[in-house]
């Protein structure tokens, strides 16, 4: 009787705990990443989820015109947007931008948040080591 109180005890208390953390999906093609561990975007992996719109899908993304020109382009939102930050290294997306579009003076210490999407269109400032670079503009 003792017994069966205590697995039944066990069972209760397993079920309450919180359910493990989810996996974070792989995003890239053919077992190569779309950001690399040091937080760069790899043109490569980049131009083939593009030329592959099921690919594309599957890693969470969506072709569509981007930029000026509307050049097709996959574009993945990660699930870590406005996520804060000092470097892209800490994003999904590889970029952690000046948060609100506000600009720091280049080179002063700043902090950030991380980039929606992949999409490297618009005026940004990235930080990278907890300093703001110069923005950039990308038509």
């Amino acid at each position: 009787m003792i017994r069966k109180l205590c697995m039944a005890v066990v069972l209760l208390a397993a079920g309450c705990m919180a359910p493990p953390p989810a996996a974070t999906a792989f995003i890239g093609i053919d077992g190569r990443p779309l950001v690399s561990a040091d937080g760069t975007i790899d043109a490569s992996v980049q131009q083939a989820l593009t030329a592959d719109p099921a690919a594309c899908t599957k890693a969470g993304g969506e072709v569509q015109p981007v930029c000026r020109m509307g050049n097709p382009m996959c574009v993945i939102a990660f699930a870590d947007a406005g996520k804060g930050c000092t470097d892209g290294s800490q994003c999904g997306s590889g970029r952690c931008y000046a948060k609100g579009g506000a600009s720091a003076a280049g080179g002063d210490a700043a902090t950030g948040q991380c980039a929606p999407t992949n999409n490297p269109c618009g005026c940004n400032q990235r930080i990278e080591d907890g300093v703001a670079l110069p923005t950039l503009c990308v038509d």
